[in-house]
């Protein structure tokens, strides 16, 4: 008996060391995800992996945390470029409301993330795209500064390009049709200033109460300013907001469709403190004035068209001068002069009509 005894302590001592050795759990550990964060000091980055806005494969685009999605009701015309937007915020940073129509108050350190791209088939993404472009606009001490990066043939990264470029690409849209785009234009980053341009200083453009007040494109149910809201990123939004509406809607009356057409198509120039300022046409959306200043019989400051003598002429689309700069694909004639080299055919469209229904 006292040789079995000794045998089974034996035994359980084994076993207390052996289990003591052993591990609880051969599960590998997931490193927790912290919150990005960029040294402003270092921006810009000579190729946009160097950020980490993107984790996992760079192409898929999937955010890092502190880099937020957002989409806009209404989208400026790039050759029919689809685009991917977020915005980067350092940690315990917030965005201020100022207006319904002012693009909102961002923080030092923030980077506004747009990516251009094109799909294979527009009504199936499963089909594949192709990411041509990541223009940032980073809000440093002084000032905003524009960086643009073109991507490579690989898709795996994309480098800064300071010249700009022009590349070739193609896509099926929604409604089946093939559109060629010959000469897409990555614009040299000097050329961002005149877009994004307000009383002489670089400006953020799209992200505007009026512009965000709706659901996100992953998810239409969630409120972007709302979620942001609720995530402690955004303060001071009132409890009713003016909404621009999407030009795409073609429920909408004709007016309607035309004004938020032109507001983000044409007004990021063409309003007060705008490149546009001294031409005296100011077609935002917010704005409010004498008819002759959203082109009505307005006689043109600085252009020159064959046989046209005003902006726009109430129910005249072939005599206004706003619809056939909008016709044309050469300069000076062509407008906008940056962001498009072939014609939006839908918009060509859109503001016909709203012309044709002007009083």
């Amino acid at each position: 008996m006292e040789k079995v005894a000794k045998y089974w302590v034996v035994l359980l001592l084994f076993s207390v060391l052996a289990f003591g050795c052993k591990k609880e759990d051969d599960t590998p550990e997931v490193p927790v995800e912290t919150h990005l964060s960029i040294d402003l000091n270092q921006v810009p980055f000579p190729n946009l992996s160097d950020y980490g806005f993107f984790k996992d494969d760079i192409k898929t685009l999937t955010p890092a945390i502190g880099v937020n999605p957002y989409t806009l009701s209404s989208t400026a015309f790039s050759d029919y470029a689809s685009k991917e937007r977020f915005i980067y915020l350092p940690e315990g940073t917030v965005m201020e409301y100022d207006n319904d129509f002012a693009v909102l108050d961002f923080p030092i350190g923030t980077i506004i993330i747009k990516n251009f791209l094109f799909y294979v088939d527009e009504r199936d993404p499963s089909l594949g795209r192709t990411i041509i472009e990541t223009r940032l606009l980073v809000r440093k001490e002084d000032k905003w500064k524009p960086y643009s990066y073109k991507w490579n043939d690989g898709q795996t990264d994309a480098a800064r390009l300071i010249i700009g470029a022009t590349v070739s690409a193609s896509t099926i849209l929604m409604n089946g049709e093939t559109k060629e785009i010959p000469a897409y234009v990555i614009p040299r980053e000097i050329d961002c200033r005149t877009c994004h341009n307000l009383n002489e200083e670089m400006s953020p453009i799209g992200p505007k109460p009026s512009n965000l007040n709706r659901g996100f494109a992953s998810n239409p149910t969630v409120n972007q300013i709302a979620d942001w809201t609720e995530k402690g990123i955004l303060t001071g939004i009132p409890n009713t907001i003016t909404t621009i509406p999407d030009y795409n809607d073609s429920s909408l009356d004709p007016i309607t469709r035309g004004r938020a057409y032109l507001d983000a198509n044409c007004a990021y120039c063409h309003r007060q403190g705008g490149t546009a300022n001294a031409n005296g046409l100011y077609i935002n959306w917010d704005h409010e004035g004498a008819d002759i200043n959203s082109g009505i019989f307005k006689i043109p400051t600085n252009f020159n068209a064959p046989n046209l003598q005003y902006d726009v002429v109430p129910g005249e689309p072939d005599q206004s001068i706003l619809w056939y700069r909008m016709t044309q694909t050469t300069a000076p004639a062509i407008m906008p002069q940056l962001g498009r080299s072939i014609n939006d055919d839908a918009g060509i469209e859109i503001i016909r009509d709203y012309i044709l229904n002007l009083e």
